[in-house]
């Protein structure tokens, strides 16, 4: 007999409840379809399901939730037990993709409304609740709500006990050897005998509440994918069904460090997504926190209280400009956050712990702290990442492996590698990896379709196939975020194959613009295209909606939709044709037009899709209009003016207006992201891509000119070496044929570099001279030089007073020879050497050609020391025009038993280049192996 009436004492009822055949938990009573209730066994069922099922999902720590029971109608289960208050526990569920609604009730009473499951692809959820049975008898009662079918795994029932351990550390944070300490204590306790009733049931909370710390502190790191089979946010669930049971019992010892968990746990769902948790119940729990642990201040952060990050200033504010002062206090805050990422959280792989594809979102805003403030842990932990990902075994041939949306799929390459032509400029190893990716686009994802056109096959690939058929078979806009380093890497050396393949793709969407078709208004690039038939709108019915997977991919999300337009305005920077910037100039010109005043158009028609473009669309983020830096990048390229003073940044205001107030206004919302909470984009955050320095567009155009936030296209004005963060800059303008860049040195002079972008060959004059009044007329000229530009990328070097501030003009004198449209370009990589010490030492290196023309005759040095030792000739190099690497291995022998310091290798030819400030590379050796 299972129970009796009266005086049995106090026990556990558990119930495994799974397939015939499959074992039980230890301590668990195995529960199969045929256990009918039999008053006599004391437990069964009154209404037994139809079939059991398997989970097939071995990782779960949990036993319980491998196997459970389901039926299309309700589960009605009786258990015999002494009467008494329980904690009464359970498990619902099935691994179906259809979600499953249930209610709950014993003996009558509800116990929960509509629990559903799937929850976010987690097969189960657990329902605890404290119950008082008054007779001998539980029946426990799971209905569907309307006809769907019902499941369980298990079934629990615990007496309410006074716990062994009554008390925690003070504070709701979890102290992990406490909890480790109190899990061998409770075990001892139960492995000594006894009646340890108590000690077993909190050692199963407290075993919980270990797993959902374990659970929370694995964020998105691939081992802990791996290791558990569930990915982050799966995990983050797990964690939410774990506290629940705790939080069920407010005198549990455990219940305030489980309700901070809890809270935190909903606070990240919900900034990751409000959709993923829409009954999140975040601000209940911190404000319950909030008398629970008055005045504890990350609990006050986390209920919106800004509490300021310290900062201490080297920058004297009476003695600098406005601007000065609040570039260098963004500057400084956003390395602290930038540092505490790269020193304390990055691992050797290069992620940051939230998932590759979530950490590469974080460089979107890193590339001022790169090319303005010179910051060397920036760029080791960004060039980290970049090769993390390359190394990870994610990508096949530069591109995600895996089959997913373009948004998905393009972003580990594409967020990680096209900030490398600018942080690493001229290094083959990344050029090299972006024509690999690149050779995709031509054999993969697009093709030349029945009309004549270019277009990609789907909006759905990998590197090695496509979705063709429907819904998949369109393309879309967005599709250009896989194209984003191919459109650096033409720019850098007119690759032919890839310049001709996008030119073709970029001519057919011109096309597609010009279409007055389904309703859609001629010279509006539509949200998708069939790439069989070419019709506009894709599948769907109307040309706005195409009705794909994400609502993203609708026309109204501009800033997806202008991703193409800035490839097409990128296109003209490359080529010259102005063919490309037709569906620029025609977006504009509808944005000029005065509507007729109807508030409410009718979706699709023109007036609509006017409207549209004024307010931004759906996903215009606050202060930035998406088409802002498209219209930015095509004045950049053709000297005009259009839109960018309504609708761009406040840098790019201000290169129109010359307003540095209005410029400085721009302050306000990059430090609202950058002065508070520091834990909250530091220690506390789960998911990377959350971590934003908003508004950080502003130093990028400051420090270099750029229209954007720097990895859009290459147009810059100038970026920095030897600067710092307590060297200001400001570029007030440039083109190709002079600059004005006001800086401001809080520190001691300094010997800087300023590389320029856009200047074109010739002989320039550079003058640098004090201007305390910050007019960019200087009041002394203390610097002047006449300087060469003969490559794309000059080289300045100069003396920065300290103290002070300066202007710099840039004056073009004469003139010089264009650059060819053919160069080689001869280069090493630090990637590329490596030293052989054992037996007969040789430092082996790789050079390349990433031009697109063949290099002839190239010499190739090693200096030991800075002193050269020997020389090796090449005499052919051939250019990677097909998109196919080129590079070959040279070796050079090393004096045995020698301790050298520096290798240098260096490359040079009688030819013009693309660049030579890639011809040089140094590295510190180590000991050969055979040396003492």
């Amino acid at each position: 007999m299972f129970a009796a009436a009266g005086g049995e004492p106090d026990r556990n009822y558990l119930f495994d409840i799974g397939k015939a055949g499959a074992a039980a938990r230890p301590g668990y009573v195995k529960v199969t379809p045929e256990t009918v209730y039999d008053r006599t066994r004391g437990y069964g069922w009154l209404v037994p399901p139809s079939a059991g099922f398997d989970t097939l999902y071995a990782k779960l720590p949990d036993t319980l939730f491998r196997d459970g029971l389901t039926a299309s109608r309700e589960l009605v289960f009786r258990v015999r037990l002494k009467p008494g208050s329980y904690f009464v526990s359970i498990m619902v569920g099935y691994p179906g993709s259809e979600p499953l609604r249930m209610k709950l009730s014993l003996n009558g009473r509800p116990l929960a409304d509509s629990v559903v499951t799937p929850w976010y692809r987690l097969s189960y959820q657990t329902i605890r609740r404290k119950v008082r049975i008054a007779g001998d008898e539980a029946t426990v009662r799971i209905s569907p709500e309307g006809n769907g079918n019902v499941g369980i795994y298990a079934l629990e029932f615990r007496p309410v006990t006074p716990p062994h351990v009554t008390a925690f550390s003070p504070g709701p944070e979890t102290d992990t050897a406490e909890i480790l300490r109190t899990i061998g204590g409770l075990e001892g306790k139960i492995q000594a005998g006894g009646n340890n009733l108590a000690a077993v049931n909190q050692l199963d909370m407290v075993r919980k509440y270990r797993q959902a710390c374990d659970y929370y502190e694995m964020g998105g790191w691939s081992w802990a994918t791996r290791r558990t089979g569930m990915n982050q946010i799966q995990r983050m669930y797990a964690v939410i069904d774990l506290l629940n049971q705790l939080v069920a019992d407010p005198e549990d010892p455990l219940y305030g460090k489980a309700l901070y968990l809890l809270a935190k746990t909903h606070f990240w769902l919900v900034k990751e997504d409000r959709m993923l948790l829409p009954d999140s119940r975040e601000k209940a729990y911190f404000d319950q926190l909030a008398s629970l642990y008055p005045g504890h201040e990350l609990i006050r952060m986390y209920r919106g209280e800004q509490l300021e990050t310290p900062f201490v200033s080297d920058l004297d504010p009476g003695n600098a400009p406005r601007w000065a002062v609040l570039q260098n206090e963004a500057m400084n805050r956003m390395q602290q956050v930038i540092h505490w990422w790269v020193k304390h959280r990055q691992a050797a792989n290069g992620e940051l712990g939230g998932k590759y594809g979530d950490d590469v979102e974080m460089l979107r805003w890193w590339l001022p702290a790169i090319l303005g403030a010179d910051d060397e842990t920036a760029r080791s932990g960004y060039t980290r990442l970049a090769d993390g990902i390359w190394n990870s075994g994610a990508l096949v041939r530069g591109y995600d492996k895996k089959v997913d949306d373009v948004e998905h799929s393009a972003e580990l390459f594409r967020d990680s590698h096209t900030g490398m032509f600018l942080a690493r400029y001229g290094d083959p190893v990344y050029l090299e990896r972006a024509m690999i990716s690149m050779q995709n686009f031509g054999s993969v994802w697009s093709a030349v379709n029945a009309h004549g056109h270019r277009h990609f096959k789907s909006y759905y690939f990998s590197a090695t196939e496509t979705w063709d058929g429907p819904p998949y078979g369109v393309d879309v806009p967005l599709n250009a975020r896989a194209l984003l380093p191919g459109l650096w890497l033409a720019w850098y050396n007119r690759t032919p194959r890839l310049t001709r393949e996008l030119s073709e793709w970029a001519s057919a969407w011109v096309e597609d613009a010009r279409k007055q078709e389904n309703g859609k208004p001629a010279g509006v690039i539509p949200p998708a295209v069939c790439f069989e038939n070419e019709r506009i709108g894709g599948y769907a019915p109307q040309w706005y909606d195409p009705e794909l997977r994400y609502e993203y991919y609708q026309w109204d999300h501009l800033g997806h939709v202008a991703e193409l337009y800035n490839h097409l305005s990128g296109m003209y920077g490359i080529t010259r044709d102005s063919l490309f910037l037709q569906p620029v100039k025609q977006v504009a010109a509808l944005m000029k037009e005065p509507g007729p005043g109807n508030p409410n158009p009718q979706p699709g028609t023109l007036e609509w899709t006017r409207q549209t473009l004024v307010r931004g669309g759906e996903d215009q983020p606050a202060g930035a209009h998406p088409f802002g830096n498209v219209f930015a990048l095509t004045d950049r390229l053709t000297g005009n003016t259009s839109l960018t003073g309504q609708y761009g940044s406040p840098y790019n205001r201000y290169l129109l207006t010359g307003d540095t107030e209005k410029l400085l206004e721009g302050f306000e919302r990059l430090l609202e992201s950058l002065r508070y909470n520091f834990p909250l984009m530091t220690s506390e955050v789960r998911f990377t891509d959350r971590v934003y320095a908003r508004g950080s567009e502003l130093l990028t155009g400051m420090y270099t000119g750029h229209f954007g936030r720097g990895f859009e296209y290459p147009s810059l004005v100038a970026t920095w070496k030897n600067t710092g963060p307590n060297v200001a800059v400001f570029v007030r303008r440039g083109d190709d044929t002079s600059a004005c860049i006001s800086l401001y040195n809080a520190g001691p002079a300094r010997e800087v570099t300023m590389y320029t972008w856009m200047l074109a060959p010739g002989e320039y004059e550079i003058t640098l001279g004090t201007d305390a009044n910050d007019d960019t007329v200087p009041e002394k000229i203390q610097d002047r030089q006449t300087v060469k530009i003969t490559e794309r990328v000059g080289a300045v070097p100069f003396r920065l007073p300290g103290k002070q501030g300066v202007v710099v003009h840039v004056r073009r004198l004469r003139q010089g020879a264009a650059l060819p449209y053919k160069l080689a370009d001869v280069a090493v990589s630090a990637g590329g050497i490596r030293q052989n010490g054992a037996g007969k030492p040789e430092v082996y290196c790789s050079v390349h050609n990433i031009g697109n023309a063949p290099a002839k005759e190239i010499t190739v040095r090693l200096l030991v020391d800075g002193k050269e030792e020997q020389r090796q000739e090449i005499a052919l190099l051939e250019a990677p025009d097909d998109l196919v690497p080129r590079n070959l291995p040279v070796a050079f022998p090393l004096v045995s038993g020698r301790r050298n310091r520096q290798l240098t290798i260096t490359v040079s030819g009688n030819f013009r280049e693309i660049t030579s400030l890639n011809n040089t590379v140094t590295i510190d050796t180590v000991p050969p192996t055979n040396q003492p």
